[in-house]
């Protein structure tokens, strides 16, 4: 019952947002002509006509760049911060990882784009380098939180090593899985939309640089509503997965 209220909450929280950005894309039309800011209604309600028929297509190329470049990241960065946590050396590290984190997107699209020329690969591994950075800080910070207290008590207790990662540090890295992924998402979504927008010749980024040439905006927003969509369904799903067979780890510590 209790993961099923975390889960409910959550989904509520998500759903609440995807509505407030609906109001205030709705409100902001109101100030505007439809051919700048066309309200959500306009969009949904004229738009099936200018949609390219392979948009079905288009939608599957981004997704599963949008999954390689965050599986290209996701592995490596969660690693990475597991091991500076566990070193010690999180201030240097995320030092570091602020400094890469400086280097704005659309140089390195271009430069990647000069390096492998257009298609997947420059996308895929702009996603790579600027969410491996958030990766590593995030979960640097997030095990840095330890129950000290609890291994501690472990340690007079003369728990094993699989007891110590079972007690102690598992819990501690589950919270912190579930962020790297919506973090992780949210912002290789974002990445991937700029990379096929600098140099595609498919995807949502390279509709959206098309409809934007022709001044299509009910086209524009329409692809901005879809890829508001395809994120909330996202962190429903991972809110589902991590609020019930994942539950255990988000109770309140007894120890």
């Amino acid at each position: 019952m209790k993961a099923t209220r975390i889960f409910i909450s959550t989904l509520f929280t998500e759903a609440a947002g995807f509505l407030g950005m609906l109001v205030l894309w709705g409100g902001l039309s109101l100030f505007y002509p439809v051919y700048i800011i066309p309200s959500p209604i306009d969009v949904i309600s004229g738009i099936s006509e200018s949609l390219p028929v392979d948009l079905g297509h288009h939608l599957m190329i981004t997704l599963l760049r949008i999954w390689a470049g965050f599986l290209t990241a996701f592995i490596p960065g969660t690693v990475f911060g597991i091991l500076t946590a566990l070193t010690g050396s999180s201030r240097q590290v995320n030092s570091a990882m602020v400094a890469l984190q400086v280097v704005p997107g659309t140089i390195l699209g271009v430069i990647f784009l000069i390096m492998f020329g257009i298609g997947s690969a420059s996308p895929i591994l702009l996603i790579a380098a600027m969410v491996l950075p958030v990766l590593v800080i995030n979960t640097t910070n997030g095990l840095s939180k330890r129950n000290y207290s609890l291994e501690d008590y472990l340690h007079s207790i003369h728990a094993t090593r699989w007891q110590m990662a079972k007690y102690s540090y598992l819990p501690g890295l589950v919270p912190v899985l579930q962020s790297n992924f919506s973090l992780g998402i949210s912002t290789a979504i974002k990445v991937c939309i700029l990379g096929e927008f600098i140099g595609s010749q498919d995807g949502l980024g390279y509709l959206l640089n098309h409809a934007r040439i022709v001044f299509n905006m009910k086209e524009v927003f329409f692809y901005l509503l879809l890829l508001m969509f395809c994120s909330l369904v996202f962190q429903g799903t991972l809110s589902l997965l991590f609020s019930l067979p994942l539950r255990k780890f988000f109770l309140p510590e007894t120890v």
